[in-house]
């Protein structure tokens, strides 16, 4: 490996120097919007009905009392009965209604039965997941049963780290309007945008050229 060295303090452009954010003062200052900030003329809001579990399948669901609430515009099933969930926060059911707190008030009026399925939440657990564990990996530099004969002393275990999760101060959403021609606006609230905008597309049906992005800030990544 070719030996690097630091460039004298002096000359560093970046390093050990006092840097202006490009966008700080809007951001201190307040006048930064978020996705949560955009409010569209005749917008609705979006609630998710969530699983509770962590592996469950779903044995039946009624959305009836949710579209007779107030304010409730649509009910949609995501997870249909038979669909076996896989986590906790799968999305099972989604309510668009006239304002937020409407939307979140039906999504919890609808009532989901599951039958529970075991979890695993360890890694020498994954054999009993079978399919549905990702397969696992492994990186090698060097001859390691080499160095293991020829080390001085040697300890093994098992190692891992938690999850990982960001934190950001910006709760995540998205603010969609659809207009004339097809043309969707679309304001999102994540720093992945190639991919998003490329599934936007799919699921409604338009094309990407039709995705105008409009992303301005983020509350972290």
């Amino acid at each position: 490996m070719p030996e690097y060295k630091w460039p004298p303090m002096p000359t560093r452009k970046v390093m050990g120097k006092r840097i202006n954010r490009i966008d700080g003062i809007e951001k201190a200052s307040g006048r930064a919007k978020y996705t949560s900030d955009y409010k569209k003329p005749g917008m609705l809001h979006a609630a998710f009905h969530t699983c509770p579990h962590a592996h469950a399948r779903v044995t039946s669901i009624d959305t009836s009392a949710a579209e007779k609430m107030p304010g409730v515009a649509a009910v949609r099933v995501i997870a249909k009965p038979g669909t076996e969930i896989q986590w906790f926060g799968w999305e099972v059911a989604v309510v668009a209604a006239q304002a937020e707190q409407q939307a979140r008030d039906a999504a919890r009026a609808i009532k989901v039965q599951y039958e529970l399925l075991d979890h695993l939440v360890h890694e020498r657990d994954l054999k009993k997941a079978a399919a549905r564990a990702k397969p696992a990996g492994e990186q090698v530099e060097g001859d390691v049963d080499q160095a293991m004969r020829e080390a001085e002393a040697t300890s093994e275990g098992v190692y891992g780290i938690p999850t990982l999760n960001h934190c950001c101060l910006e709760p995540h959403g998205s603010v969609i309007a659809w207009g004339a021609d097809n043309r969707v606006e679309f304001n999102p609230s994540t720093q992945a945008l190639t991919p998003i905008v490329t599934d936007l597309a799919k699921q409604l049906g338009v094309p990407v050229t039709n995705i105008h992005v409009h992303q301005d800030h983020i509350g972290g990544g």
